[in-house]
């Protein structure tokens, strides 16, 4: 229970921040405080205001490397539950703080959520230590499924009451900014508040060996070592390009779809909130049926087919009419029932890929490239938003992440079935 609360406890900063508020927020902080041009110049750099958030998401996935590698090795040393005690309140009390951004203060906004998003994800590697610990090789694509199921419920209940918020804020006597500035403290409070229930479940699993090499003491050289040795599992190898590939998909849509609702669709706020309420719900439940299938056909042949549909959103995405909050709604559903299955099951994945006596070094990989290097898809996004000034064309450039890293997956199973096969053909001949 203490692993599926933290699931519980960070999900709303995904949910309710970075997929609805904060991105058409601090996008109109940006604009307020752009100069005559439409720019900002963070650092001095010249940053469209419409492009400043995902530039903002970009930076913050990016700037996560120097803290998961770290995170991941150190639960060799330390107490698991206290480093994601300490990492879980640094996020928390992040997002609490964006309740005081004024209506300029785009650089204390995005600061906040630089150091939320690192915390978040320096946590969540901590967190995914214990699955070894917690769950036999057979029943972790269940458990990591329940996990996410958790989250996503966790996401729903937080959404409902921010829908709650939003769509009354007037009659409350609330500026919607201000509305929006309230959810963001309640996400901020629930995950503190369940981020300590989880450490507190938690104590006591986990604890470090009392001797610790020096290697296993330095953070990137063990990670480093780590990569090195992906060359004798490549199965292992494919599957993490792969999940490159398609996080940066996931990545881009899960950050960017509110903003690309609001301004690209015209889509009224407490709609794109109703809709991403709704996928909450649906998620759960996808995440389920994904564990459950997974069990019965492979985690590996679910995961491709999961992968094929996001294929198949990203187009619908591009096409949805202006103001179709039915086609939106539709849309949603059905990535809903498919997004709770495609992280879950790249965890669990991997780790039964990978030595079980290294994952902790393994799980600091695999949560570099799901948050260090996930920057290239919203980064992508930026771009070709800038050079187009076009959200549908940005939009667009999400399939080809989609489609590369289905290949790389189809490409890993066969790398994994050759060894196989070439142990059949010693043992007959």
């Amino acid at each position: 229970m203490g692993w599926y609360a933290y699931d519980w406890a960070n999900s709303v900063f995904t949910t309710t921040v970075t997929s609805i508020f904060f991105g058409p927020f601090i996008t109109e902080v940006g604009e307020r405080a752009a100069d005559g041009d439409g720019y900002l110049h963070p650092l001095g750099i010249p940053v469209l205001a419409s492009s400043f958030y995902p530039y903002l998401v970009a930076l913050s996935v990016f700037l996560q490397v120097l803290v998961l590698p770290s995170a991941a090795v150190l639960t060799r040393r330390h107490d698991k539950a206290l480093l994601l005690g300490t990492l879980s309140t640094c996020g928390a009390g992040a997002t609490i703080g964006m309740y005081w951004i004024g209506d300029t203060d785009y650089g204390l906004g995005g600061s906040l959520y630089v150091v939320a998003t690192m915390a978040l994800g320096g946590s969540i590697t901590v967190a995914n230590t214990y699955l070894p610990v917690l769950a036999p090789p057979e029943h972790r694509d269940r458990t990591s499924a329940y996990a996410s199921a958790a989250g996503f419920l966790s996401g729903a209940a937080v959404l409902t009451v921010a829908l709650v918020v939003y769509a009354n804020h007037a009659d409350w006597g609330l500026t919607e900014p201000h509305a929006v500035r309230i959810i963001m403290l309640a996400a901020g409070l629930w995950w503190l508040v369940f981020g300590t229930v989880s450490v507190w479940l938690l104590r006591g699993y986990g604890t470090p060996p009392p001797v610790v090499s020096a290697e296993e003491s330095r953070a990137y050289r063990a990670l480093f070592a780590a990569v090195r040795q992906l060359r004798n599992h490549p199965a292992a190898a494919w599957f993490l390009v792969a999940f490159l590939l398609y996080n940066n998909g996931l990545q881009s849509v899960t950050s960017l779809v509110g903003t690309y609702a609001a301004i690209e669709l015209e889509l009224a706020e407490d709609n794109v909130v109703t809709a991403v309420l709704l996928v909450q719900f649906v998620a759960f439940a996808g995440a389920i049926a994904a564990g459950r299938l997974a069990e019965r056909y492979g985690g590996r042949r679910i995961l491709l087919g999961i992968v094929a549909v996001w294929v198949a959103v990203i187009v619908a995405g591009a096409l949805i009419p202006d103001r179709s909050f039915s086609a939106f709604m539709t849309l949603c559903v059905t990535a809903g029932f498919v997004v709770g299955g495609t992280y879950a099951l790249s965890r669990s994945i991997f780790i039964q890929l990978v030595p079980a006596d290294r994952v902790p070094e393994y799980i600091g990989i695999f949560e570099t490239v799901n948050r260090c290097l996930g920057f290239i898809g919203p980064a992508a996004f930026g771009l070709v938003l800038q050079w187009t000034g076009n959200y549908r064309a940005a939009w667009t450039s999400i399939l080809a992440f989609w489609l590369a890293g289905g290949l790389a997956l189809v490409l890993g199973a066969l790398a994994r079935r050759q060894p196989k096969q070439r142990q059949k053909a010693v043992t007959h001949g």
